[in-house]
């Protein structure tokens, strides 16, 4: 597979991983347009996005919607009549916190930008590639869709979600010549991580000590390496998309930890009571 000259649609390119995968794709040749909400983020990581091309011909575009909103989202695009190569699905927000703690809005918001966000997206592209019988579509899960990771109830279920539509819709959208892919990011160097981070609840801290001491400084990667990690998975059409050796090392052995940190965070849990 190659980008040169490839029209790709990228959710959440304004930021974090989705705007480094645009600049690495613009490196590669690429055609991006990306989708946001913030015109004034959208019009910055356009610029930042040019400066990464090899030559004139390429075309960078930004689009401002609301993901959430299909009306918006259908408003949006039905002025642009490109013909989408790759579709990554980058767009999302995480807000981790104690289920009892936490006001239902989240959930909802959650469920709205990180799950429907994806399924409305892909259902106004993916007629475009059927009608020319190719395409590839990239959605963004987690890591915490892979295990129960204690203070995620908000984020986790629609990142399962992501993980069950990817899945399902793959055997779908086949015939017509179009792929699927997953991505499963560990914890990535983003404005998304800090915001995150700053709402952890105190058990969670702790856990993720724990991970730090037995998985080092390697389980935390920059927004650059993941979209290394993501193109790398991409060119060789993996379904499923981890990060490196401790990505992978994970995929192996889910079932045991995830089996361990509903231990080792339930008893935290019960000394805190």
């Amino acid at each position: 597979m190659e980008f040169q000259d490839k029209y790709i649609l990228i959710s959440g390119g304004s930021s974090g991983i989705g705007l480094a995968l645009s600049k690495k794709f613009a490196s590669l040749g690429a055609n991006i347009t990306i989708i946001a909400r913030r015109k004034e983020l959208l019009e910055s990581a356009v610029r930042d996005i040019k400066a990464a091309a090899i030559n004139e011909k390429q075309q960078f575009n930004w689009i401002s919607a609301d993901v959430s909103n299909y009306d918006d989202l259908d408003q949006a695009l039905s002025k642009d009549k490109t013909d989408y190569d790759i579709l990554i699905n980058s767009a999302g927000i995480s807000y981790p916190g104690e289920f009892v703690k936490m006001d239902p809005i989240v959930f909802k918001n959650v469920i709205d930008i990180d799950y429907l966000g994806t399924v409305y997206l892909t259902k106004l592209i993916v007629p475009r590639m059927i009608n020319k019988r190719s395409g590839y579509i990239v959605n963004l899960s987690s890591y915490v869709a892979l295990v129960g990771y204690y203070g995620y109830t908000a984020y986790a279920p629609p990142k399962y979600a992501v993980r069950g539509f990817s899945r399902t819709l793959r055997p779908e959208l086949k015939p017509y010549g179009i792929d699927v892919s997953v991505v499963f990011p560990q914890d990535t160097e983003t404005p998304q991580l800090i915001f995150e981070r700053a709402h952890l609840p105190a058990i969670t801290r702790k856990a993720n000590l724990l991970i730090e001491k037995v998985f080092g400084s390697s389980s935390l990667i920059s927004a650059e390496k993941a979209a290394e990690y993501i193109i790398q998975g991409m060119l060789k059409k993996k379904f499923s998309i981890y990060f490196g050796t401790v990505g992978l090392l994970t995929s192996y052995i889910t079932p045991l930890i995830d089996k361990f940190l509903y231990r080792y965070t339930v008893n935290l849990a019960k000394k805190s009571m």
